[in-house]
């Protein structure tokens, strides 16, 4: 069982880098596959969709290397059906359009790409609260001498409090807690949705019966 630090560290480090991960990811998978398969009627198409599969299962491979980490468990490596004995080299190229796999890879970068936008936006939003709101206090007293007037002067009036820097200080940094009393949770609960899905897709095809007794 991992410390709760540790946690919070593997969790924001998974949510942050999926994003960049899922980006260019979506971008080939949505531009090979349109683009593929309004071609695929002369035949264009077909090989664009295989080079997009290609790329769908190199991305993939990334998606299930982060999950050890978030599920603190092996997971087991997918399946991927092979081409026949002695398939020619434009065979084994077209190859990834005969396995499941190679297409629930692209449904997962699909499906995904939202999922880690939320998480992304959810874990990096949380921090920069939770630390903003404990170093208030420190900074603050710029904003107030600048004569902004700023949501704490709302909340501590709502709290029948006065508008002073002790007030707003006070005010903050029990917000500060509060967020950082509920950033596992919140980190944990987004890092487990996404993994889920994620394992789910791209970890969860069986093995056939043939190729597990070989």
């Amino acid at each position: 069982m991992k410390t709760i630090s540790k946690r919070i560290g593997l969790d924001t480090a998974y949510l942050l880098s999926s994003f960049p991960i899922a980006l260019p990811a979506f971008v080939i998978a949505a531009t090979g596959f349109s683009v593929g398969a309004g071609l695929a009627v002369v035949w264009v198409g077909v090989a664009v969709l295989a080079v997009a599969l290609h790329a769908a299962r190199g991305f993939g491979a990334i998606g299930r290397a982060q999950l050890a980490t978030v599920l603190d468990a092996e997971l087991p490596a997918p399946y991927y059906a092979q081409p026949p004995e002695g398939a020619s080299r434009l065979r084994r190229f077209l190859n990834p359009l005969t396995c499941i796999q190679s297409w629930l890879n692209l449904l997962w970068i699909v499906i995904s790409f939202p999922v880690a936008v939320f998480g992304f936006c959810i874990a990096l939003s949380w921090w920069v609260a939770a630390l903003g709101s404990l170093t208030w206090p420190l900074y603050g007293w710029i904003i107030d001498r600048a004569g902004g007037e700023h949501g704490l002067h709302e909340a501590t009036r709502w709290l029948g409090l006065d508008d002073s820097y002790a007030s707003a200080s006070l005010v903050s940094l029990m917000a500060g807690i509060v967020l950082s009393l509920l950033l596992p949770l919140v980190l944990r609960g987004a890092a487990l949705i996404q993994a889920g899905l994620a394992r789910a897709m791209l970890a969860s095809l069986p093995v056939p019966e043939h190729r597990r007794a070989a």
